[in-house]
């Protein structure tokens, strides 16, 4: 789930894309293909949910192995796995 506090996010969800503006809410289904980004040159905030609990060890080994680095599919490839889904 994302609630865009500020700015506007670009979220691609299967293979349809969105411009999701401030106080927009966005529900990505279980098994959807989805990623997101700012295309803009303002600053984008929003809040990202998660359920059932356990993703967000997954965020925390992002921002660890972002310190070394380019989250490269090749670097977020065997961190996604341990938690049971694959990068695109």
């Amino acid at each position: 789930m994302f609630y865009v506090l500020e700015g506007v996010l670009t979220m691609r969800l299967g293979d349809a894309s969105h411009q999701v503006a401030a106080g927009s809410f966005v529900c990505v289904p279980p098994g959807v293909v989805h990623t997101f980004s700012n295309r803009a040159t303002a600053p984008v905030r929003f809040l990202n949910m998660q359920t059932p609990s356990g993703f967000e060890d997954y965020m925390r080994e992002l921002g660890q192995a972002a310190r070394h680095g380019p989250l490269t599919p090749e670097v977020m490839g065997p961190i996604a796995s341990r938690y049971d889904f694959q990068p695109v």
